[in-house]
């Protein structure tokens, strides 16, 4: 018997702006399908009702799609397994725990908060893990019937459950370490732990792609899959957690590079940023770095997915996306320039592309490196010498007719090498007349101004 079709699935919850993390796991998920020709499901842990926002919804699209990754099944997009919003399938999770009730796999738990807390406060002081005890199960209250109740999974209380993982081998769980979890919580919506491991049985999800913070949930989703009498997954795959420098988890109080949003903001390439996805806990043992979408289906492999946690670098991304801004044709770089360029011209932005591609890590600093054209410099204290080499340089440029970068170059050489000033002592006090001390080339800042600006900053006369 051949084996089932791969599908695989992330199922991001919409109650804020795109997770770094997130898009790492549907960047893993996609390549491992493409690879085995299977199904890559897009489905939405919508079930949190003070925090869920349509525009969360929208920036999950926005985000994967910003990023060249696309799903074969969504909510979007419909398919055969839908809905693919938790939302929309709560008679779903209500069937299944009826199901467990009915199988004495699960019971309603009638405990109050206070009689939790107090149970907890009691397993602190005699230094033991917490498990609840199971009072509801043996002995309900006498009052049950007025009292809101959650349902909880009866987990057996002794042997294993194991599982195995694609990145960390065979892992296992002892059951009486587990406790009873809460799957249906008392305003009749699932938790995490049911809705997940019920939507991948009937969604007929194969494997199990998802960060290391999930690997302590895998029991009871495997318990609850068996309870229901469901297939479990063929494997999991459990990523490394994603660390900021400090090497604590991406957090968004802690690290702005949490949200994909500030990416784009920056002015990252979505193929760098896809192509820098790929490194974090991942490499191709060669040395081979800059990988297409297309490569990286062809290459990519979870054997190579790295235990430890992956620490965000922007050095490595700052490099990576430089090189791919330098690989962009003048007039691509142009016009992804424009967002980040607002108050100047397109033509403007086309002349400045060719000298900024070799100058930006990031698409946002060519903001600064063109402030001089709309805010000039203040005039700098130039000694006796240096106000000599601007007079110099403005005088030959004022009997320059072709006014372009080439011709200014081809000017401002002459009259350095025939006063035989060093590049820096002489390119200095122009740069500092006309830009300040941030901009691209020389010659290239010059002919952005245009002549009559210009020659105006280098002689200093007033606008």
């Amino acid at each position: 018997m051949s084996a089932p079709p791969v599908r695989v699935r992330i199922a991001p919850s919409p109650t804020g702006y795109v997770h770094l993390g997130t898009a790492h796991t549907a960047l893993f998920n996609l390549l491992f399908a493409r690879q085995r020709g299977g199904s890559f499901v897009l489905r939405l842990d919508d079930t949190d009702l003070e925090r869920n926002r349509p525009e969360y919804e929208a920036a999950v699209y926005e985000g994967l799609h910003w990023l060249n990754l696309s799903w074969d099944e969504g909510p979007d997009l419909g398919g055969a397994h839908g809905p693919y919003r938790q939302s929309e399938r709560l008679e779903i999770y209500k069937q299944a725990a009826a199901q467990l009730l009915a199988a004495k796999s699960a019971y309603r738990c009638y405990c109050t908060r206070e009689e939790l807390q107090a149970e907890r406060k009691e397993a602190e002081r005699q230094k033991v893990p917490y498990r609840y005890s199971r009072r509801c199960l043996q002995d309900p209250p006498a009052d049950y019937r007025s009292r809101d109740f959650t349902v909880r999974l009866q987990v057996p209380e002794t042997g294993f459950t194991s599982f195995s993982d694609l990145i960390r081998g065979e892992v296992q769980f002892e059951n009486a370490l587990l406790g009873d979890p809460v799957i249906v919580k008392s305003n009749g919506y699932p938790t995490y732990n049911f809705a997940s491991p019920v939507d991948d049985a009937l969604m007929e999800v194969t494997h199990i792609l998802r960060g290391d913070e999930h690997l302590s949930n895998t029991p009871i989703q495997l318990l609850v899959a068996d309870a229901l009498g469901r297939p479990r997954p063929q494997a999991f795959a459990h990523l490394p957690v994603i660390t900021g420098k400090d090497r604590k988890k991406l957090s968004k109080r802690l690290h702005p590079e949490t949200r994909l949003s500030y990416f784009q903001q920056l002015g990252y390439l979505p193929e760098a940023m896809l192509n820098y996805l790929a490194l974090l806990g991942w490499n191709s043992g060669t040395e081979q770095e800059v990988f297409s979408l297309a490569e990286l289906t062809e290459v990519f492999d979870l054997s190579r997915v790295q235990h430890a946690a992956a620490m965000f670098d922007w050095e490595k991304l700052d490099w990576l996306n430089g090189h791919y801004i330098r690989s962009l044709s003048d007039a691509e770089l142009a016009r992804r320039l424009r967002p980040y360029l607002p108050s100047l011209s397109e033509t403007v932005i086309r002349q400045a592309a060719p000298a900024l591609k070799g100058r930006l890590a990031r698409l946002s600093q060519a903001e600064e490196l063109l402030g001089y054209l709309t805010q000039p410099p203040a005039r700098p204290d130039l000694t006796a010498d240096q106000e000599r080499m601007v007079a110099k340089a403005a005088s030959a440029l004022t009997e320059l007719n072709d006014w372009t970068p080439a011709s200014i170059e081809l000017a401002l050489e002459a009259v350095r090498q025939a006063h035989e000033w060093s590049r820096g002592r002489f390119f200095s006090p122009l740069r500092w007349c006309v830009a300040g001390k941030v901009s691209p080339p020389l010659h290239h800042t010059l002919a952005l101004l245009g002549k009559d600006e210009a020659l105006r900053r280098l002689r200093g006369v007033p606008a």
